[in-house]
């Protein structure tokens, strides 16, 4: 069975238990790879379907990323959940 949209907030709530790393922006290419590297190892531990990854780590996005995230998820298109 395919995960549901509602399943959503409940790994967000567990994912926010694990002190999860948040991602405002830059331009320095390592600031950017440790956090996927944070994150990746955090959706290991919650065996986070892959389907979700997108959803939670857009979740972690502020400031600068928030707003660049805004402004192409509909060119690239978000994963649709069933």
């Amino acid at each position: 069975m395919p995960p549901r949209r509602e399943l959503i907030p409940e790994m967000i709530c567990q994912f926010n238990t694990l002190k999860s790393p948040k991602f405002e922006s830059g331009t320095d290419p390592m600031v950017c790879e440790e956090w996927l590297q944070r994150m990746e190892n955090l959706f290991e531990i919650m065996e986070c379907p892959g389907r979700f990854k997108g959803h939670i780590g857009a979740y972690q996005f502020e400031k600068e990323a928030e707003f660049w995230w805004g402004t192409v998820k509909h060119r690239v298109g978000e994963p649709v959940l069933t």
